[in-house]
């Protein structure tokens, strides 16, 4: 029963290390997003403009780069 109160920490915890914005990093150092908007308010935060490339693998948001 113990583990159980500690269940409801561990999800806290683990949306914690979710971004706000749901930009993701990919390897090739281009950023995935949900959408485009998405991808814009990420590149203007750092004071530079989004540079889209496409869609991102699997059709799961837009694949950019800021510069």
């Amino acid at each position: 029963m113990k583990w159980l109160a500690s269940l409801p920490l561990a999800l806290a915890i683990a949306g914690c290390g979710v971004p706000p914005n749901q930009v993701v990093p990919m390897r090739d150092g281009t950023l995935r997003a949900t959408t485009y908007v998405e991808a814009t308010d990420h590149c203007a935060e750092k004071g530079t403009t989004a540079r889209m490339l496409g869609k991102a693998p699997a059709e799961k948001g837009v694949l950019f780069r800021c510069e």
